[in-house]
């Protein structure tokens, strides 16, 4: 008896809470366009924070060279290799974010760090897509910004 008022007092809490938890298209309420949790959708506002680009890479922090060039890529959920990078910069540069994803493709640095976040910035009058792992930690962490748009 105690049981089966158990299950229905737990089935009335998930009958209420889903309602809550969902908007008006059935979809979680968490802002986001469904790609990335706790991003805003495309119609919200837009943003930009500047963020600094980081090489893992003790002996490429103070070369500019090509062996030490990161690359920027055209699209962030195709492989990151030099078919999509469509140019170049180097640990300490700064660049400004105008929005982010979560779910691109997986980058792995020299260190062994991963992310599959990426930024979308300015570079040379384009917008392009820097990956996460290739920014300073701190900012990646600590930097809010809008979800791109789908």
């Amino acid at each position: 008896m105690f049981a089966g008022l158990g299950t229905a007092a737990a089935l009335l809490a998930a009958a209420l809470a889903i309602p809550a938890l969902t908007s008006s298209h059935g979809t979680p309420d968490n802002g986001g366009d469904g790609r990335a949790p706790g991003a805003k959708s495309a119609a919200s506002a837009t943003g930009s924070a500047r963020i600094t680009v980081h090489n893992v890479e003790r002996d490429c922090q103070h070369r500019r060279t090509e062996n030490c060039a990161l690359g920027l890529a055209r699209d962030p959920y195709r492989l990151y290799r030099r078919s999509n990078v469509v140019g170049h910069v180097w640990h300490g540069e700064m660049l400004r974010a105008v929005c982010r994803i979560a779910n691109g493709i997986t980058v792995t640095d020299e260190a062994g760090g991963h992310s599959s976040m990426w930024f979308r910035v300015g570079h040379d009058r384009e917008q392009v897509w820097v990956p996460a792992i290739r920014i300073r930690p701190e900012q990646v962490e600590n930097t809010a910004l809008p979800g791109c748009p789908g």
